[in-house]
């Protein structure tokens, strides 16, 4: 199992601690990630993104699509995969937006269907060449539903279709990283907040403490 480590931010300075840790594959940003980072959602930004990407050698970069009909998602999905690449187009799982992604496949582009809730849109995404599935794992817990059942019969419809992974989203503590893995997922984007606590644990902090205490008592030995 090769597991695939996102970010879900669209502040350099946030991959270069998640790089420095060793396990950044990429980062993942959409139009509520530019905006809580004060950026402007349009093309120039995504070329800055993409030029920060590249500076850091990243293996991927995901770019949400914007527009309302299959035409506006398909033009700039198309002008997105132009910028690189290691560009993957993210592109909601509506009608438009499947329609859109449809085309995109067939144009050869990475693309992830983002927003996924349920089997039957794995199952389209998987017919159309999707790379990735995107579920909210978070919103679904807020809203009520079974997450962990949709994930599940999201994740058979993935290893059915071999290309496709699952991309679980909306992760709110590393518990339930942890819980996910054990299950079988392995390809996750993770917030801010839980990126900086993933591999931390305080038990391991103080057997550091320990162990430095001792060297240093015997070089005053």
């Amino acid at each position: 199992m090769s597991y695939r480590l996102f970010i879900d931010s669209a502040t350099e300075a946030d991959w270069d601690v998640a790089r420095g840790r060793g396990w950044l594959h990429g980062v993942t940003t959409n139009p509520l990630i530019l905006q809580r980072a004060g950026k402007r959602v349009d093309l120039a930004t995504a070329q800055e993104l993409v030029a920060a990407a590249k500076q850091r050698e990243l293996h991927e970069i995901q770019l949400q699509v914007t527009g309302e009909s299959a035409e506006e998602m398909l033009a700039n999905g198309q002008a997105l995969r132009e910028l690189w690449g290691r560009v993957t187009v993210k592109v909601p799982a509506t009608r438009a937006g499947f329609e859109a992604a449809s085309v995109l496949c067939r144009e050869g582009a990475v693309v992830t269907i983002t927003a996924c809730y349920t089997a039957q849109q794995a199952m389209l995404a998987a017919t159309i060449g999707a790379r990735y599935v995107a579920p909210y794992y978070g919103r679904m817990l807020d809203a009520g539903l079974d997450a962990d059942n949709r994930l599940d019969a999201m994740l058979k419809v993935a290893d059915k279709a071999q290309e496709m992974r699952v991309l679980v989203a909306s992760i709110r503590t590393v518990d339930q990283l942890e819980l996910l893995t054990r299950r079988g997922f392995d390809t996750f984007t993770l917030s801010t907040p839980i990126a900086a606590a993933f591999g931390q644990a305080a038990e391991s902090d103080l057997a550091a403490a320990d162990f430095m205490r001792a060297a240093t008592d015997s070089l005053r030995a």
